[in-house]
């Protein structure tokens, strides 16, 4: 178990809010990449982008969670999606940040 308290919880809210703040940041950086006629075309994009991960999302982790809870689990993980979310958010950041490094 990560957090054994509940007041560990306000602690993981810190980094979330910030990503938050950082995925506007983000998409307007993206969007002075591109000409203004192209700008319809790049939200859309990033939105469909959002979309998309909104639908995956959820039963990718809820999967997650019911591999690592039940009796037969290799290990008993009930916090494997907020692990695997960790994971795909610092593999993001390594790719935004080698894709931006290289337009700047």
């Amino acid at each position: 178990m990560l957090c054994s308290q509940g007041w560990m919880m306000y602690v993981f809210m810190v980094p979330y809010i910030m990503g938050s703040i950082a995925g506007l940041a983000l998409q307007g950086i993206i969007s002075t990449q591109v000409q203004p006629n192209e700008q319809g075309e790049i939200q859309g994009a990033l939105t469909s982008l959002q979309s998309l991960t909104s639908i995956i999302g959820p039963p990718l982790m809820t999967n997650l969670f019911s591999f690592f809870t039940q009796p037969s689990a290799p290990l008993y993980l009930p916090g494997a999606p907020m692990i695997m979310a960790a994971v795909l958010t610092l593999l993001s950041t390594f790719l935004a940040r080698r894709s931006l490094k290289r337009n700047f």
